[in-house]
């Protein structure tokens, strides 16, 4: 089957993307179909009237790649946010038009867990999950959503996954004699970042000793910097776009992985990528993490916006060295089970023929 994918640029090094990590894994663990990448979304580094024409330039080209590459089925990648909302429908018409089935993967967002607030939001939703074949979730709680907000009830669940792996190492110490926390994303506003730099400040003023490595780029990346490095001195350092070896590297350096979302999160790979690498995750319940992160069993729950609860449970981790280890085993044995892509594969790719064939039975 040749399948367009869309999704941001693939390249880490220009681009800090939770799909791009999700159509990278994809494309690298699934030789049964041909893909071709679209490239739709924003680089980070590129802003103003330069990416206007980018933009324009993706959305009117994207007909004639359908009919050059003779493309099967396409399979578009929407975060339910407003760009991605107005972008996405722009694509999805285009495939309606030239009666190319599609397959719509959602990948969280602002509006994936809420009511969409505007009519106009409502109705490119709608029409969106009209014109698609299928429509892939992340997690049974998104799937509970999409009906309850958004008046759709035939999606398809479809965790994230991972190639286990690449990631799995036989041991671990408890945690490092200085604890080590992570993060690695898209440095923005939605992230909790400004509330783990609040939890830094109480942890400092408790003489608690530990290093920060951040890894990631985006909008807050300036502030990020300056701020932890005013705090943190020498025991904060900042690595920029990380991946492959230095990837798995950072991994293996750090201890506790910081996620705490305020909002917008589907089911981060990030998050299974660190689990898998056995390190003990500190997150909210945005979204489907929930279903991924038991608290005090294979890691740590906090509440969102609320730098002095991950101080606490910070605190009460680096108190209890033996719970650690507990928790890095059994993040372990939760991606290794749950979240490898061989299965994932499979259902995917059933998926896929699903809608190949439904699309030839209704043209």
């Amino acid at each position: 089957m040749r399948v367009l994918i869309t999704a941001p640029n693939l390249d880490t090094n220009k681009n800090v993307s939770g799909i791009s990590t999700v159509v990278n894994t994809i494309i690298e663990n699934n030789p049964k179909h041909t893909y071709f990448h679209y490239l739709l979304g924003r680089p980070d580094k590129v802003q103003g009237f330069v990416y206007l024409f980018v933009f324009i330039k993706q959305l009117l080209y994207f007909p004639v790649v359908l009919r050059r590459e003779k493309i099967d089925l396409v399979h578009q990648n929407l975060p339910f946010d407003p760009k991605g909302l107005m972008r996405e429908s722009i694509i999805n018409f285009w495939c309606y038009i030239f009666k190319v089935p599609v397959l719509l993967h959602v990948h969280g967002g602002e509006f994936l867990m809420n009511e969409n607030p505007k009519k106009l939001w409502q109705y490119l939703s709608s029409v969106l999950f009209k014109h698609s074949r299928q429509v892939l979730v992340l997690s049974e709680l998104e799937k509970e959503a999409l009906t309850q907000f958004h008046g759709f009830d035939s999606s398809i669940v479809l965790s994230n996954s991972i190639a286990v792996e690449k990631y799995m190492y036989e041991e671990r110490s408890t945690f490092n004699a200085k604890a080590v926390f992570l993060f690695l994303g898209r440095l923005h506003e939605s992230k909790g970042l400004k509330d783990i730099y609040e939890a830094f400040v109480q942890l400092k003023s408790k003489s608690l000793k530990f290093r920060f490595i951040l890894c990631g780029s985006g909008p807050l990346e300036q502030y990020c910097v300056e701020s932890f490095e005013k705090l943190l001195g020498e025991e904060f350092d900042f690595r920029g776009v990380v991946s492959g070896a230095d990837k798995l590297k950072v991994f293996r350096e750090a201890d506790f992985f910081l996620l705490p979302s305020r909002y917008g999160e589907g089911l981060p790979m990030a998050l299974l990528e660190a689990m898998a690498s056995g390190l003990v995750p500190i997150v909210t319940d945005d979204a489907s993490m929930k279903f991924v992160v038991t608290p005090f069993v294979n890691g740590v729950r906090v509440n969102k916006r609320d730098g002095k609860d991950i101080a606490e449970k910070i605190t009460q981790l680096l108190g209890r060295p033996c719970a650690v280890r507990k928790f890095q085993a059994e993040a372990i044995r939760t991606v290794r089970e749950a979240y490898d892509i061989g299965s994932y594969i499979l259902k995917l790719n059933e998926v896929y023929e699903d809608n190949l064939s439904k699309g030839r039975s209704h043209p």
